[in-house]
């Protein structure tokens, strides 16, 4: 136990430093080659891509980014006339999400350039060594998630 405890602040450190840096690669990939988005908004983009019509509030789920933060996103693709918000038929309140085809287009070319840095980033990684990182990833995941809604009772 005393090893983990030694080394956790390197591992999680460590964790982010990657993150920090594939984030930039990406931005800058991204606006070299003139998508005018960010690592985020092709995030949001991405994930209505896979399913049409989603909700805002799902689309903060499934990006692990709070509502707020989605909400100024959506905005900046609206503007970029990459996303429309339209009435839900069921409830007058809700807004449905969907990718125009400029927004489309732009999610599909991103999407390419993500991939190729994420192939470029795992290079020399090999697949059992990704299939435990995530089974060590999902175990961090579940136990801080855990420690958080202690937190908050």
């Amino acid at each position: 136990m005393s090893f983990l405890l030694r080394n956790a602040p390197q591992v999680l450190i460590q964790t982010e430093l990657n993150l920090k840096h594939f984030r930039d690669i990406v931005n800058y990939t991204f606006h070299k080659s003139g998508y005018d988005i960010t690592y985020d908004q092709w995030s949001v983009l991405n994930t209505i891509s896979k399913n049409q019509g989603i909700t805002q509030k799902v689309i903060a789920q499934q990006t692990n980014k709070e509502p707020a933060s989605i909400s100024r996103i959506l905005k900046l693709l609206e503007k970029k006339e990459m996303v429309e918000k339209l009435n839900d038929k069921k409830n007058k309140r809700a807004k449905r999400i969907y990718l125009t085809p400029n927004g489309d287009d732009i999610q599909k070319k991103a999407t390419k350039a993500f991939n190729n840095i994420a192939k470029q980033g795992f290079n020399g990684i090999y697949e059992q060594e990704i299939n435990l990182f995530v089974r060590i990833s999902d175990k961090l995941q579940g136990n801080f998630e855990k420690m958080n809604e202690k937190v908050r009772e």
